[in-house]
């Protein structure tokens, strides 16, 4: 194949169209000796793979043709800076299987051809489509004028916007009381430690590490900045989605009140549904100075929801859904009769739970609490709109590039993003350790799941009613915008906002829709592949896969949307104002949530199900589609809505890779609302909700009729 395809397709294309055929970029008209290394090495893989050799001489011959072809025909793409073509697509990826074929014959690589050639491909894509985009933006941070310099760096890093320890306007002193904050830690420090009679240097580690604790707890209190103000944010909103989160995975498999049972996977979805900031423009309208419940209701005329409480909100109301979802799926992969055997033994329910279910939890948990900062961080629209005076990280990653023109101190912004996510992604893995947290092992369990404390239960169901109504308020509130005239001001119905929509935005509907399944189903299939290869196989680089697979999720979008435009706008690489763009970058920005689902779920399964499949002589795909994929229908679930929800949804990145044919529903959207159309805006919004609500309700009940695990409650 990869020889047919050089021999008789064009490897390149003279513009953006990806798929014209263009004679003139076939390889008999490109007079470049490289390029004929491409089809020599596959011809000369055919011969060797029907020689008689031994299979692993085989496989070292396999691996050197594949791999020879592969670099030359790159090299070729790169040294000529021709934009690739169909010819050069399938041929490449025809010579990344003789690669994987050979790697896997050779015993290079411990696994199937499947296994090798998946590696191969997974490590290519996130070379091509996440590091090399954002190695741009490493490079404009440092790199400025075409001079490299630290300059940039330390202007933006010591500058006010960033963080500023002493407001020159305040009359407090606040290094004043950043410092009492610190001496008061090492004070604290010294009477534990005196207390607890530590040697000195236990004594001086603990005392040094409790005043740094002080410091930062001064600094986030009296501090400003881009910095502080993140971090903040970030606690708060991670620890609230977690907690929330945790709270309606063990509300849903083990309230005894049947509606709430039913009721709370739609409910508690609702806010992905939508953009973020049509959340914000609602809560504005509700709570906002002139609000319809705090001025109309209350009589208040306050600004609360401008600054860290508002964004918090919003958050909070946005990101819980994704921490539901992941950690649904540890909790739906527990075992009932560890809990019933522990409660035979006569432990009470907060035994059970401290000791049984919450260490099983922990991988579900901490890969929720990981999503929950890294949304928080790179969160783009709540922060735009219900900010406030405080400045965000990720706003000005966005007011560099459009406000302030300045590349370089945007890519400054990007890059001490990336360095906060890793120290997160470190904090987990050190969390988790090396624990065991199977559960499934392929035994039959006929256990019951102890039922939530009435007390418990009571405040759980309270605190999911009033989450339902907040939630609901809010989209109702987008859906009364929709017919009346005027919204907030002339509250006569209409329903001409939506036949204005039909003519301007039902179209660029359609075309969202598209991309969106287009791009949702790679995504949740290629996370489901990438937590397998990195949980349960053994290769060089299998960390740096899963954290390389991360970034693109931790970078804020608009740096993401940046480093593509540097990446992808010339070069062999060219797809900008294409389709092919867009996908891609809605495939690797929505992808980590379905390998922290998966990654999640296959803590849970014993490896033994899987070897016992290979003993019998299945492949490793057979047992991936076979055994796997049924086990982990929740966490793919998850991944898979996630990642159309987002495709619909997202701004911050696409927002910079859209053009005249290729726009989408949010950067329409957002237009809207910038143009003052509130009620057409809103008549987008309530559209996106009921279309969404709908896909989401028949994946869940499609899900259910294959089979998933249902469990019954103990009363």
């Amino acid at each position: 194949m990869a020889a047919a395809s050089l021999l008789t397709l064009p490897l390149g294309r003279p513009d953006r169209a990806l798929l014209e055929l263009d004679p003139a970029f076939n390889i008999w008209n490109l007079a470049v000796p490289l390029l004929w290394v491409a089809p020599a090495a596959a011809i000369a893989a055919t011969l060797v793979s029907l020689s008689p050799l031994r299979k692993a001489v085989r496989g070292e011959f396999l691996t050197a043709c594949g791999a020879a072809g592969l670099l030359a025909g790159i090299g070729w793409l790169i040294v000529t800076a021709t934009p690739f073509g169909i010819g050069a697509v399938i041929a490449l990826a025809a010579l990344v299987i003789v690669t994987g074929f050979g790697l896997s014959e050779s015993g290079r690589i411990q696994g199937d051809a499947f296994i090798a050639s998946s590696i191969l491909f997974v490590g290519l894509f996130i070379v091509l489509l996440i590091l090399y985009p954002l190695l741009t933006v490493l490079r404009t941070s440092v790199v400025v004028d075409g001079q490299f310099t630290f300059q940039k760096v330390r202007e933006t890093l010591g500058g006010p916007r960033f963080l500023m320890l002493q407001n020159v306007y305040s009359p407090r002193n606040e290094l004043a009381w950043i410092g009492g904050f610190g001496a008061a830690g090492v004070a604290l420090g010294a009477v534990w430690a005196a207390w607890r009679r530590l040697r000195w240097p236990r004594a001086l580690r603990r005392i040094a590490l409790v005043g740094i604790v002080g410091l930062s707890l001064g600094i986030m209190v009296f501090g400003r900045g881009a910095m502080v103000t993140s971090v903040v944010l970030a606690i708060i909103v991670a620890t609230s989605a977690t907690l929330l989160g945790l709270a309606f995975a063990l509300l849903g498999q083990r309230t005894r009140v049947g509606p709430i049972r039913r009721s709370l996977n739609a409910v508690s979805l609702l806010p992905i549904i939508t953009p973020p900031f049509i959340l914000a423009f609602s809560m504005i309208f509700l709570f906002g100075r002139r609000g319809m419940f705090t001025h109309d209701v209350l009589g208040l005329s306050t600004n609360f929801i401008f600054g860290i409480p508002g964004v918090a909100i919003a958050q909070v109301l946005a990101f819980t859904p994704i921490a539901y979802l992941v950690i649904q799926g540890s909790v739906s992969g527990l075992d009932a009769s560890l809990e019933e055997a522990s409660t035979t033994l006569g432990a009470n329910r907060w035994t059970l739970f401290r000791t049984i279910t919450w260490p099983l939890l922990r991988p579900g948990l901490a890969n929720a609490f990981l999503l929950s900062t890294i949304e928080s961080f790179a969160d783009f629209g709540n922060p735009i709109i219900l900010g406030g005076d405080r400045r965000y990280l990720a706003t000005e990653v966005f007011s560099a590039f459009s406000a302030r023109f300045d590349p370089s101190e945007a890519a400054v912004y990007g890059v001490v993003l990336l360095f906060i996510v890793l120290l997160v992604f470190a904090a987990q893995a050190r969390w988790l350790g090396r624990s065991s947290f199977v559960t499934v092992t392929g035994k039959p369990s006929q256990g019951r799941f102890v039922a939530l404390p009435r007390a418990l239960e009571a405040v759980l169901v309270g605190l999911f009613v009033v989450w339902s109504l907040i939630v609901l308020a809010l989209y109702a509130s987008i859906l009364y915008g929709s017919v009346v005239k005027l919204w907030g001001v002339n509250t006569s119905l209409t329903l001409q906002h939506y036949r204005d929509l039909l003519n301007t935005g039902w179209p660029t509907f359609l075309y969202t829709v598209r991309v969106a399944v287009f791009s949702a189903i790679p995504a949740a299939l290629l996370g489901f592949l990438i937590a397998y290869l990195v949980v349960r196989h053994r290769f060089w680089g299998r960390r740096y896969m899963e954290l390389g697979s991360m970034l693109s999720f931790s970078t804020p979008g608009t740096v993401m949307g940046i480093a593509y435009i540097l990446a992808f706008n010339t070069g062999p690489w060219l797809l900008t104002t294409t389709t092919v763009i867009l996908v891609l970058a809605l495939i690797f920005r929505n992808m980590p949530v379905a390998i922290r689902g998966g990654v999640a779920g296959l803590a849970q399964i014993d490896p033994s199900l899987e070897e016992a499949s290979t003993t019998l002589g299945a492949s490793s795909s057979t047992t991936l589609r076979r055994i796997l994929l049924p086990l982990l229908i929740f966490p793919l679930l998850g991944g898979l809505i996630f990642g159309f929800v987002r495709g619909m949804t997202a701004i911050s990145q696409i927002i910079f890779l859209v053009g005249p044919g290729n726009m989408l529903v949010t950067v329409l959207l957002l237009g809207w609302v910038e143009q003052g159309q509130n009620g057409r805006a809103a008549a987008m919004g309530s559209l996106l909700i009921v279309s969404m609500l709908t896909v989401i309700l028949l994946l869940m009940l499609l899900s259910r009729m294959r089979g998933v695990r249902t469990t019954e409650v103990m009363p």
